[in-house]
C-alpha cells in the first residue's frame, strides 16, 4: 500500500507547525512511506496525494473544547457540511478530491485526518509551546501505532 504522510502547517508560526515536525518524526522512525509538508490546505494539496492509496494528514488546530496536546482523529466523514463550497474560487479538499476521483485520478481510498490541539500559531518562532512539546512524542507514537505494523 503506497502511503503519504502529509504535515500541514508554518514550521515558524510555533504550534502550527506541529503537523510539519510530526509528519518529520515519523518519517525518521517508519519506513517505506512518503513524507511531505504543505503550508496550504484544501484543493491546493490534492495534487500532492495523486497516486497514493493511503493518506494521513496532520495539521494543528485550534477547537477551544479539549486541552493543548490532545490529539484528535477524524475521518473525511466528519467534514460532509463542509464538503461542498459556495464559491468557485474556493474549493474545499473533499469536493477537489470527488472531483478528481470523478475524472478517473488515483487518489487515497483511505484518508485519515489528525489534528493537534494548540495554543499559539500566530507568534513568530520555530519553538513549540510547552504543552504541545510535552505532547509530541506520545502523539507520534499514537500516530505510529494507529497507523503502520512494526
Amino acid at each position: 500500500m503506497k502511503t503519504l504522510v502529509l504535515g500541514l502547517g508554518n514550521p515558524i508560526l510555533s504550534d502550527d507547525g506541529v503537523g510539519i515536525k510530526i509528519a518529520r518524526k515519523i518519517k525518521n522512525k517508519v519506513k517505506g512511506i512518503d513524507v511531505q509538508e504543505a503550508s496550504a490546505a484544501g484543493f491546493r494539496i490534492v495534487d500532492q496525494i495523486i497516486g497514493y492509496d493511503k493518506l494521513i494528514l496532520i495539521d494543528a488546530i485550534q477547537t477551544g473544547e479539549s486541552a493543548v496536546g490532545t490529539l484528535h482523529s477524524f475521518k473525511p466523514e466528519d467534514f460532509q457540511e463542509t464538503k461542498h463550497s459556495t464559491s468557485t474560487h474556493d474549493i474545499g479538499f473533499f469536493q477537489a478530491l470527488d472531483i478528481y476521483r470523478r475524472e478517473g485520478e488515483q487518489v487515497p481510498e483511505e484518508i485519515k485526518i489528525y489534528g493537534i490541539e494548540v495554543e499559539q500559531t500566530d507568534v513568530f518562532s520555530e519553538k513549540l509551546t510547552p504543552k504541545v512539546e510535552k505532547a509530541f512524542a506520545g502523539i507520534v507514537k499514537q500516530i505510529i501505532a494507529e497507523n503502520f505494523s512494526e
